[in-house]
């Protein structure tokens, strides 16, 4: 069967709505059912743009019930994963009114959890497009499998190029996903943290590691001021494992944040936060700060030529120009 790619907004403002509604959906400026047209040309006309006609007819007549649907979603940077249960439906009432019907089997898988290739698929510009990948539905149920605990079939080889007819992918997410790759290649277990000690050095924080074993959660302590006593003094917690941080962790650098005399505390995991830490993390705003592996990314790349020079020689970035990529 079919792998399809639905997003939910131009920058995820619908994704939440979707996974607590169980739907994929789209707009396009279409304000009513495309069960109205008789073909696709006649929709073209309607939308007077290709593009958006294209995606909308395939969302109504070629995505078939049972087929697995993929939701990259962007806040957080998880994949969501299901299956569409219903043919297409108007709904006048809703934001993005063209519905399908979707039973989510998991909605909050970390991103490096898929094999580079389908996660480079999984960033084609569009809103409805397949991932033309070898076995990328057995993959994809694979990932999933492994997520909730359950066995899995036998893995498929990944990392094979894709056939004709690939969407162009969105460098503004892909480019991302291949340095926070390369960031958990090089950096895994405890050299995370000296990744991380490293970018707020170049910020200008005053740093230390905490002993192994004696930090009771805490990894690094960084403060400003000539002597790092001055504010914001942070407590800073580093996770680089493959499951997404949950409740108990973050209370925890709560209660540190307080027994440590600090004010603020930093979370970096690259496997990022489920919904309820981010969900309790905007109750904290002013207190905690979260980085997923894009959030790290960012920070890095913006003093990356004030980094160590191990670092530089780990992920070696050149400067370049590139023509920026629009829908239709």
């Amino acid at each position: 069967m079919t792998v399809w790619v639905v997003r939910a907004g131009q920058h995820g403002e619908f994704e939440q709505f979707a996974l607590d509604n169980g739907i994929v959906g789209i707009l396009f400026g279409l304000h009513q059912s495309v069960l109205e047209y008789d073909d696709r040309n006649s929709l073209r006309i309607a939308l007077e743009k290709d593009t958006d006609a294209n995606q909308l007819w395939r969302f109504a007549h070629e995505l078939k019930v049972g087929e697995v649907v993929v939701l990259p979603c962007k806040q957080p940077r998880v994949v969501a994963v299901g299956r569409i249960t219903g043919e297409y439906e108007y709904k006048e009432f809703l934001e993005f009114p063209h519905t399908r019907s979707v039973e989510w089997e998991a909605t909050d898988i970390p991103r490096n959890n898929f094999d580079p290739d389908l996660l480079y698929s999984f960033g084609g510009l569009g809103t409805v497009f397949t991932v033309n990948r070898v076995e990328a539905e057995t993959r994809v149920k694979n990932v999933v499998e492994r997520h909730l605990g359950k066995p899995t079939v036998a893995d498929t080889p990944s990392g094979i190029d894709a056939p004709e007819g690939e969407p162009i992918t969105n460098l503004e997410e892909a480019i991302p996903d291949r340095i926070a790759d390369r960031i958990r290649q090089k950096f895994a277990g405890n050299r995370l943290e000296y990744f991380v000690e490293s970018i707020l050095k170049a910020q200008g924080y005053i740093t230390k590691q905490t002993r192994r074993g004696a930090d009771g959660g805490i990894d690094v302590v960084a403060g400003r001021g000539q002597m790092g006593f001055d504010e914001p003094r942070l407590c800073v917690q580093v996770k680089s494992g493959t499951t997404p941080v949950d409740l108990p962790d973050y209370n925890r650098l709560q209660g540190n944040i307080t027994s440590s005399g600090a004010h603020h505390g930093l979370f970096v995991s690259l496997s990022g936060f489920t919904r309820t830490v981010l969900n309790e993390n905007e109750r904290s705003f002013f207190v905690i700060r979260l980085w997923d592996g894009n959030e790290l990314t960012q920070n890095m790349l913006a003093v990356y030529h004030d980094l160590p020079a191990d670092i530089r020689d780990d992920i070696p970035l050149v400067d370049m120009k590139v023509l920026r990529e629009a829908e239709g």
